[in-house]
């Protein structure tokens, strides 16, 4: 078996481009919901087009190359710690659970 490594580089640029739109339309929402007149409405449309936009890339890659289907969900994970840390430092204001 032959290993495409053009192709798991683009694996990997892929999945680091969909965990910043999954995450990070998931953080967009979460900020939107507090003016939103049905918050439960966009939250549920929000999570409908984010998973079925990371599951057809997914889909796609896993066709192609199951181990570059590895590479793509850990990036989409280093791209959710990446934007964890730096978008939830913004957050911790008075109201924030762990703020004494």
């Amino acid at each position: 078996m032959e290993i495409d490594v053009t192709f798991w580089g683009w694996a990997f640029l892929w999945g680091g481009v969909l965990g910043g739109f999954y995450f990070g339309g998931l953080w967009v929402t979460l900020r939107l919901l507090q003016r939103a007149d049905r918050p439960g409405f966009w939250l549920g449309v929000s999570y409908v087009v984010r998973v079925m936009v990371a599951m057809s890339v997914f889909w796609i890659i896993v066709r192609k190359d199951p181990g570059a289907f590895l590479l793509s969900f850990l990036a989409f994970l280093l791209a959710r710690t990446i934007l964890t840390r730096t978008l939830g430092r913004d957050t911790r204001g008075k109201d924030h659970a762990t703020q004494s």
